[in-house]
């Protein structure tokens, strides 16, 4: 839509989106996805990336797939070029006899906590899935586009967006902008946000090459293989066949050394070739096609919100490549705006509900910074682990990928301890603050009646039922809670407040349910709220509440409307409902 204002043309969009890498574009694709279309995205490159990039989606991440149903795509293209069996390794040189391996099958032992594995996959590969799915839904994306300047005020942006190749200028007014331009975000640069951190750690250096590398890789490693020598330290990125990928330098030369911690400072083919040649071990042929220095950090933002700018990926956090956790933490962030934004620009939350993002992803995110960085000290730069280095200890990667957790008024987390951020999801219970831990689930058909009617529909795991909106999952003697839920479903508001609708299910009196009732602490009486990100926002184990003498204190019906104006900031910051404090006291 484009209005006028002082004379000039200004474009409007609900939400305009800075950056049209995998973050800018999975936050587009979830926008239209709740609702939210015709948002722009503006890509300051002329299309989707030409090299490889990042590889490593997290099962965490390919759930957000799966629900955008992109899934199966995913993995069709991911098995064309690596095995499932894929594995991270560790070698003197590819040719040399390895050192060990940091994780044999990357899925080992997710089956059991996750409806989806890890993959590897280029974001080559990726984009241009990504891209169809998120236009065919009504998302505008803008390429060749920048952003030259904005300005904020309390009802919006204003921003000025700059055509790269013409230099012709355009005005857009947005009700919210979200930066997804990278580590060297102008967004947050003028906003004046600083990094905060580990600093600079190397001045690394990608080399992408042409080789026939088979005869090192095929039936021996598959995956990302560390190689850690004399003259380098860093990883190959390979396919199954040995002829496709690249090499991470994080340092070369003499370990130790002042010089060894910048191998990507004037970098030159001559010098990459003796990189790529020592870290071959073998005398082969290949053909270097281009050399991307960057620099090595591991940092956070202070803060991830100033207003109506929102930051996400890597302009609010920035890692090293290892671990894969810096594109999957960033598509983790659009996951938990996007509905956010949908929610607040429909008018089916309150405004502060934007405020929960940034006390719900700051955490985590600096908890990852620093696993991240203890890993790149483990296994790439073991030189600088002295008794003077604050370091955490490393946790495993499911507690970081599937176990993390949140504390904010979107959420009524009274039983999480403060200050927990990530924990074992194969071990720990589902409560309000965590993901909804997979588990298959038995439950009536949608038709039944609230009385009898016990037809079980075929079982599905919990991930099925999330990621559209606001689910309620209720025990099968629960009958209160299931009209509670159609109750609000049919329209009434309360105080003018239009609240978000819920998909209602009734679990079946299924044995085979038992398992979920122990795993969601729930009794056959009781429900669990999960909210449209897949997080639980509330849990009650029994149909009505009593106070002290017996009577009952809140009707299903109220107690439940009561939390959603709750969680979805319509009432004060503070609810006695939840014993939340605000937002901006957390953090």
């Amino acid at each position: 839509m484009a209005a006028q204002l002082d004379n000039n043309p200004v474009l409007e969009t609900p939400v305009l989106i800075i950056g049209s890498s995998m973050v800018g574009m999975t936050l587009s694709a979830l926008l239209a996805k709740h609702g939210v279309a015709e948002c722009l995205t503006i890509e300051k490159h002329s299309s989707t990336a030409i090299h490889p990039r990042a590889a490593l989606f997290h099962p965490r991440t390919m759930q957000i797939y799966r629900e955008l149903g992109l899934y199966e795509a995913m993995k069709a293209e991911s098995y064309k070029h690596y095995d499932e069996l894929a594995g991270l390794y560790a070698v003197e040189t590819l040719a040399a006899q390895d050192f060990g391996t940091w994780m044999k099958d990357i899925n080992e032992g997710l089956e059991d906590i996750s409806p989806t594995p890890r993959m590897f996959l280029t974001q080559q590969m990726f984009e241009p899935l990504l891209r169809e799915h998120a236009t065919t839904h009504g998302a505008r994306l803008q390429f060749s586009t920048e952003l030259a300047d904005f300005q904020q005020d309390a009802e919006g942006v204003m921003a000025t967006i700059r055509d790269v190749e013409t230099g012709a200028e355009q005005r857009v007014r947005a009700k919210y902008m979200v930066a997804c331009d990278g580590n060297r975000s102008l967004v947050r640069d003028k906003l004046g946000i600083e990094m905060k951190g580990h600093g600079l750690l190397s001045d690394s250096v990608t080399i992408y090459f042409r080789a026939d590398l088979s005869r090192f890789v095929e039936g021996r490693y598959n995956g990302v293989i560390y190689v850690n020598n004399a003259e380098i330290r860093g990883f190959f990125r390979l396919d199954k066949t040995g002829r496709e990928g690249f090499l991470v330098v994080n340092t070369a030369g003499k370990q130790g050394t002042e010089e060894s911690r910048h191998p990507g400072k004037d970098i030159t083919n001559e010098r990459a070739s003796e990189i790529l040649r020592a870290a071959i071990g073998a005398d082969v042929e290949f053909e270097i096609t281009l050399l991307s220095p960057w620099r090595a950090v591991c940092d956070v933002a202070e803060r991830f919100q100033v207003g109506r700018v929102v930051l996400a990926g890597d302009a609010a956090h920035t890692v090293t490549p290892h671990g894969g956790f810096g594109g999957n933490t960033g598509i983790q962030d659009a996951h938990n705006l996007a509905w956010k934004l949908a929610l607040v620009l429909q008018g089916k939350a309150g405004l502060d509900l934007i405020d929960t993002y940034e006390a719900e992803r700051w955490p985590v995110a600096t908890k990852t910074v620093n696993q991240v960085f203890e890993r790149y000290i483990i296994r790439t730069a073991p030189e600088l682990q002295t008794e003077d280095l604050e370091m955490e200890e490393e946790i495993p990667e499911p507690w970081l990928e599937l176990g993390y957790q949140y504390h904010s008024r979107a959420l009524t987390t009274t039983g999480l301890p403060k200050g927990l951020v990530a924990t074992d999801p194969a071990s720990s219970k589902t409560q309000a603050g965590t993901m909804a831990r997979h588990a298959m689930l038995w439950t009536t058909d949608p038709k039944a009646d609230e009385g009898g009617n016990w037809e079980s529909t075929e079982p599905k795991p919990v991930a099925d039922f999330l990621g559209h909106g606001y689910v309620l999952l209720c025990g099968h003697k629960a009958v209160d809670w299931v009209r509670a839920g159609r109750s609000i479903n049919g329209g009434s508001k309360s105080e003018g407040k239009r609240l978000p609708e819920l998909s209602v299910h009734r679990l079946s009196p299924a044995i085979a349910n038992k398992a979920f009732y122990e795993q969601y602490q729930m009794t056959p009486q009781g429900c669990v709220l999960i909210r449209p990100d897949g997080f639980v926002a509330w849990q009650d184990g029994a149909a009505k509440e009593h106070d002290a003498q017996g009577a009952w204190a809140l009707q299903p019906e109220d107690k439940l409307r009561d939390v959603l104006e709750s969680i979805l900031c319509f009432t004060p910051a503070r609810s006695a409902l939840s014993g939340q404090e605000s937002v901006k006291s957390k953090l």
